[in-house]
């Protein structure tokens, strides 16, 4: 019975109380007729009522209930389609996650420093952020070399330091000399793709029970890591097709060269970081630079190269495409026109497309950044997909400018006009 049919019984009882009261207790004679139509009367009497009154509670039992369970699922749970709280992105929610998970370490350990370093290229690691006691550091940034961190990714285990000389800091952290150390190796499937570290100001501060700990904390920010970084390439696909939509339908409207590159450009700014943006045309045995945005130097439009001496030539003489992590490695620098530019432009990552169609080769673009290691595989694809509408456009531009010249000028077609 439910909570409702309860309530109503018990309601109910004082009347079947006073029914059965009246029935047998009150004096009125069995023969008497008079006294048989009162008992009969206030039988049917309190009995009407009670139908009346069940009816009621019955009808008003939906309004009970339907705003109970308003209140308790409707208010509680997110409309389909609408979030109470704005998604902010795999990486951000990474970072804050990151955040949280270091201030919990450092306070189960009794640390007075926390850092978290990612593998960042073959060999570097990147500070991603740490804690001190002033709070969380964050400023992101690839860590030197000969130092403890660097030394756990190398060995791939872990490493504890009782009594380190006075003056030893940890990585990224800044303020923060320790005299103890325990690092743990990030690993995902053999490969160390991190390091968890934790300093303490005083010697001897850390134990195996200490390490054995960061050891499980270390398999859950893998874990959470591999989930944010499959949810971020899965952003970054969603990017990209938003970004190949949004710039075809611009395309389909363009009539004019300089217009639609400097669109492109902006479109590919929501991709890809880079300083310089550069646009070359073939034009026999030499490159031409058409269009430049972002960093210019002395390489600006309307400079001619030779195809043999840098890496733009290299992408047109031979129809390919092309990244460089470190277009400066050492004391070899690689030419980006020809051999005898400055190279102090600052420029380290390169990636190049050409454009071409049939294997002719029309021309190429590219892209290139102050930071280093900032183009891969997965950056080369995509631009070479966003890349063959921008050249499809071109071309159609171009073609429709012979057309006005030839109409202009009285010119006939001829199968070259197309």
């Amino acid at each position: 019975m439910s909570y409702l049919s309860r309530k109503k019984w018990m309601r109910m009882f004082p009347l079947f109380f006073i029914a059965i009261g009246v029935g047998f207790f009150v004096p009125i004679s069995g023969s008497s007729l008079l006294g048989f139509i009162g008992k009969a009367s206030l039988l049917i009497f309190i009995f009407f009522y009670l139908y009346m009154y069940s009816s009621k509670e019955d009808s008003g039992s939906d309004k009970n209930i339907e705003p109970w369970k308003k209140d308790t699922f409707e208010e509680s749970m997110p409309i389909h389609g609408e979030e109470k709280v704005p998604w902010i992105g795999f990486g951000d929610a990474f970072r804050l996650y990151s955040q949280e998970f270091l201030n919990v370490v450092q306070n189960a350990v009794v640390a007075s420093s926390t850092g978290l370093y990612l593998k960042k290229g073959q060999d570097a690691l990147e500070f991603e952020g740490g804690v001190n006691k002033h709070g969380f550091v964050d400023r992101r940034f690839v860590i030197g070399e000969n130092n403890l961190v660097t030394e756990v990714a190398k060995q791939k285990s872990s490493i504890i330091e009782e009594n380190l000389p006075i003056g030893t800091v940890l990585e990224g952290v800044i303020g923060s000399e320790i005299r103890s150390f325990v690092g743990i190796p990030l690993i995902l499937e053999n490969d160390v793709v991190g390091v968890l570290a934790v300093g303490s100001e005083n010697t001897e501060n850390f134990s195996k029970e200490d390490e054995n700990f960061l050891t499980l904390c270390g398999r859950l920010i893998t874990q959470v890591m591999v989930l944010c970084h499959r949810g971020l390439r899965w952003e970054i696909d969603q990017e990209v097709y938003n970004v190949h939509l949004a710039m075809e339908k611009m395309l389909v409207n363009s009539n004019e060269e300089e217009n639609t590159v400097y669109h492109f450009v902006q479109h590919i700014r929501r991709l890809f970081p880079f300083n310089r943006f550069t646009l070359c045309v073939r034009e026999g045995d030499e490159g031409c630079i058409r269009y430049v945005y972002g960093q210019i130097d002395t390489m600006d439009r309307g400079m001619r190269f030779p195809l043999d001496d840098g890496l733009n030539g290299w992408l047109m003489k031979r129809n390919a495409p092309l990244y460089i992590k470190d277009m400066k490695e050492g004391d070899y620098i690689r030419p980006r026109y020809f051999k005898e530019e400055d190279s102090k432009h600052g420029l380290r990552s390169f990636l190049g497309i050409p454009l071409s169609h049939a294997d002719t080769v029309w021309g190429c673009i590219s892209i290139e950044s102050r930071g280093v290691d900032q183009y891969g595989e997965k950056e080369k694809e995509v631009l070479m997909t966003l890349a063959t509408p921008l050249l499809l456009a071109l071309k159609a531009i171009q073609f429709g400018n012979t057309i006005k010249s030839k109409e202009k000028n009285g010119m006939p077609f001829t199968s070259e006009t197309f």
